[in-house]
């Protein structure tokens, strides 16, 4: 009986933020033209959204460039988040699982949550397992089917 192997991911940027960041904020531009055009002039509540709207965009831009750069390692009973700047352990949930990609949340034992976004791209070839930590439980046997498609 086992549960899931060790792992180490790499994470940082991640495109797929950026992608989805930069079509929230052409939406907010989109709806803001819209509203400019079906009032007819810019008056205070359209400036004050275009300022918000602005505002926002430059919000996203820099937590996009501090996104958090380091490592998330498994060791088969908890959580680390490994950077240059501390390591911590801590507990991972899983927010969106989009099978390429995936957005988590580290909550460690001191200190506020970290999002973490996370790609395929960055080590295919520890993908598969990261995947099967993240749904490991401490001390939990793997499943045989999981080790027949690791086989495959």
């Amino acid at each position: 009986m086992h549960s899931a192997p060790a792992v180490s991911y790499p994470v940082g940027r991640c495109h797929i933020q950026a992608w989805l960041t930069g079509a929230l904020w052409g939406l907010g531009a989109l709806v803001c033209a819209l509203w400019i055009l079906a009032a007819g002039q810019v008056a205070w509540p359209q400036a004050l959204a275009l300022l918000v709207w602005a505002a926002g965009g430059m919000l996203a831009w820099r937590d996009w460039q501090r996104a958090p750069a380091g490592t998330l390692r498994w060791d088969g009973q908890q959580w680390a988040w490994l950077s240059p700047a501390d390591s911590q352990a801590g507990l991972v949930q899983q927010a969106l699982d989009a099978q390429r990609w995936l957005l988590l949340t580290f909550h460690p034992q001191g200190g506020r949550p970290r999002w973490l976004w996370l790609t395929q791209e960055a080590d295919p070839t520890r993908w598969q397992a990261l995947r099967r930590a993240l749904v490991a439980r401490p001390g939990q046997p793997e499943t045989l089917h999981l080790a027949a498609q690791e086989a495959a």
